[in-house]
């Protein structure tokens, strides 16, 4: 995480309106009631205003700024927050502000989801997968996921997260959002009031280490519903990234995510033709057939599995991409791209069939 993505991390965990940073006086946090803090003490120095706006703007962007004396964009930082930024001269002075972006909300039914995911978030134990690299919709899916559980089932909810992205408020369920770094030091801690308040379902914003994949695992193998993110494009990341983050317990957790794996979606955004998004991705459910394979670490058997089983509902990204390029929804430049497996697009591409 580099110098800014970690002072932005701050407007979120306390809630703060904005961030500035203009040159010759320290940083300051805007509150809505008005209320300003400094983050630091430390003048903000021409060189450190110039280290961050490398960063996020382009040479492009530069001359905007040149051209018009100001320059709007936005900023997405590494953990996925999304940020509104504007950069000004004032009085000879350079200035940024940060704002945090406004978070749409898409309902679970507007976002072309197969209906196995759908069922999956209706039921009362199990393990929920949404994959993906950064902005490619897994934390739409994560939010409207929550969301719909809340406004469907009569059920308790503890969300895990960084920082609060989005309040659920209007459900027939009840909510409670855990955030670690500003209500509790540590994930352990976050797992101590869990057991705690006895909830349904937790959803954890991202599995970011072995630690959160075995409070995961433990959680669904308790008879938990348990919904995750993991930064991972397509099925064999999910499961490679998977098995690089349990070393030596890589073969206990193979075996426990075969008792309670019931979905893992993880794919990207793709611009079409007409110039619209598309996610495209690979989809896997919970099947019997399926659970030797995920017991003993196979990842290749089971990508090669989900293949042959495309008629009964699994997804695999190449068909799909393929299926697109073939109507001209999507340019093959943009599938070699972004596709999760450039080879085996290419391979598939080249099939004759």
């Amino acid at each position: 995480m580099n110098i800014l993505d970690k002072i932005l991390n701050l407007v979120f965990q306390q809630n703060a309106e904005s961030i500035f940073f203009v040159e010759d006086i320290p940083p300051f946090l805007k509150y809505k009631d008005q209320k300003i803090k400094n983050i630091v003490e430390d003048k903000m120095e021409k060189e450190k205003m110039e280290e961050i706006l490398k960063i996020f703007i382009t040479e492009r962007d530069r001359l905007e700024i040149k051209k018009n004396g100001y320059w709007v964009g936005n900023y997405t930082t590494s953990n996925g927050l999304p940020f509104r930024a504007i950069v000004f001269n004032q009085r000879g002075k350079l200035s940024i502000i940060f704002s945090p972006a406004t978070i749409e909300t898409f309902k679970i039914e507007n976002l072309d989801l197969p209906p196995q995911y759908i069922e999956a978030l209706g039921k009362n134990k199990g393990l929920i997968i949404i994959g993906g690299p950064k902005k490619s919709g897994k934390t739409t899916i994560f939010n409207s996921s929550i969301e719909y559980i809340l406004e469907n089932r009569s059920v308790m909810v503890a969300t895990i997260e960084d920082f609060i992205e989005k309040e659920f408020s209007i459900s027939r369920g009840i909510v409670y959002q855990l955030v670690i770094g500003k209500d509790y030091s540590t994930i352990k801690d976050v797992l101590t009031v869990v057991r705690r308040l006895k909830p349904d379902i937790v959803a954890i914003q991202e599995i970011i280490n072995y630690e959160y994949l075995e409070i995961a695992l433990d959680l669904a193998l308790s008879g938990l519903l348990v919904i995750c993110t993991l930064n991972a494009d397509g099925i064999i990341s999910v499961l490679e990234k998977i098995s690089g983050m349990s070393g030596e317990n890589r073969k206990n957790v193979f075996r426990y995510l075969s008792m309670v794996l019931e979905v893992v979606i993880s794919g990207n955004l793709f611009t079409t033709t007409d110039g619209s998004l598309k996610y495209v991705y690979d989809f896997y459910f919970n099947d019997p057939e399926f659970v030797r394979f995920i017991a003993q670490g196979d990842i290749n058997e089971i990508y090669a599995r989900m293949v042959e089983k495309r008629e009964k509902g699994y997804r695999v990204q190449e068909y799909t991409l393929k299926a697109l390029i073939k109507k001209g929804a999507i340019l093959e430049e943009e599938a070699l791209l972004k596709a999760a497996r450039v080879n085996d697009l290419k391979k598939i591409l080249a099939a004759p069939y």
